[in-house]
């Protein structure tokens, strides 16, 4: 179990032994009551967690709460900052369970006030001194083709299928690395399977399968900005491409290629979301491949299962692409999807949508697309699947 997951036991536990120290576990009225006339943020935490997290937020000695680990400092900027205050709240309302934790972590819904317990967490969350931190709620779900403004640590594997012949099947996996506050580090590796047509001597068309590793891709991301009392983030990203992938059926071009782009995410309270990248595809051999453009967006919103569970996030994309060439026209398409948490921990997600070019609709074909993603700050890829 990871520093994270203790944040979340301290947050619950400390909470929870308060309440059994009260009593066996039973609250009665006047001691709700007790409770109910705690008001702030500051209060709530010292009457329910300092016991256990200590005034300062940074834990008390494990000989005096009785945990076989020490307890998490919440001054610690790298976990109070990546998670949504609501996680934390469902948790505490519900207990581990509600996120496949141990069911030692007690739910306190009944002696607390959903209002309450939000104040008591965003008075955890003020440990954290330093305000470059973006806090998790403007992780937003991940679109198939559009780049996310969120710095994050994650595995992903994407998957993409024409429909029609000839056939290509692409992929890539994808490591990223969040570092420091703003930062993130990441490597592609793709890889394409496809009927490649070659033409005979004799000027009739014969297709065969090619298969191959594509162009090797290091991204590096920087956030711009984020403002929690406007719902806004932005970043910066490059990557560059290099020339490893396979020539002879026509996976790469064999030459290097810089990809530069700015990413925004917005979110609108009560109705959704919007993310928006746009940027350039620079070639360093521009008479044989030549340098592009491109613009996209997604909007769509979150449905939780009782407000805590699972997440559902139907999308919308929008694509625009158009090679800076005389003659060239822009090409659109459409991506409806959804992202769906598959772990009850909802740190392993996927996605599936369909492509619809909407420009030369006879000549490009419609795509089938799929991800798998794995956050593994949250937790190994077989945790966090039951209570």
């Amino acid at each position: 179990m990871n520093q994270h997951h203790w944040t979340i036991i301290g947050i619950s536990a400390a909470a929870g032994l308060f309440v059994l120290i009260l009593s066996d576990g039973a609250l009665t009225g006047s001691r709700k009551n007790g409770f109910a006339s705690l008001k702030k943020g500051e209060d709530i935490y010292l009457a329910a967690c300092a016991s256990c997290h200590g005034v300062d937020g940074r834990g008390n000695d494990r000989s005096s709460v009785a945990f076989e680990k020490a307890l998490p400092d919440f001054s610690d900027c790298a976990f109070t900052s990546r998670e949504t205050t609501a996680d934390w709240v469902g948790i505490a309302t519900h207990g581990g369970p509600v996120k496949a934790f141990s069911p030692l972590m007690p739910a306190f819904g009944d002696a607390l006030s959903r209002n309450q317990l939000e104040k008591a967490v965003a008075h955890v969350k003020k440990f954290c001194p330093k305000k470059k931190w973006p806090q998790g709620e403007f992780n937003l779900p991940k679109a198939l083709n559009t780049g996310k403004a969120f710095p994050e640590n994650e595995v992903a594997w994407s998957l993409s299928c024409t429909v029609e012949e000839p056939v290509t099947i692409g992929g890539k996996f994808v490591v990223a690395r969040r570092i420091g506050a703003r930062h993130q580090i990441e490597a592609a590796i793709p890889f394409e399977v496809k009927q490649v047509e070659r033409e005979r001597a004799d000027g009739s068309t014969a297709t065969r399968w090619g298969e191959g590793a594509g162009d090797m891709a290091v991204a590096w991301k920087s956030v711009l900005w984020h403002s929690q009392r406007i719902g806004n983030i932005a970043s910066v990203t490059l990557d560059v491409f290099f020339p490893t992938g396979d020539e002879h059926d026509e996976i790469s071009d064999g030459i290097f290629a810089f990809e530069p782009a700015f990413a925004m995410g917005q979110i609108i309270a009560g109705i959704g979301f919007v993310q928006l990248q746009a940027g350039a595809e620079l070639s360093t051999v521009p008479h044989r491949v030549p340098h592009g453009v491109f613009w996209r967006g997604a909007f769509g919103h979150t449905f939780r299962r009782g407000g805590f569970g699972r997440a559902f996030s139907p999308m919308v994309e929008v694509l625009g692409a158009k090679e800076l060439e005389d003659g060239t026209a822009v090409e659109w398409d459409v991506v409806p999807q959804f992202q769906l948490a598959l772990s009850q921990r909802q740190h392993i997600r996927m996605g599936l949508g369909y492509l619809i070019p909407v420009s030369d609709f006879s000549d490009r074909q419609m795509k089938v697309m799929a991800y798998l993603i794995w956050d593994w700050f949250d937790g190994g890829f077989a945790e966090g699947w039951h209570p």
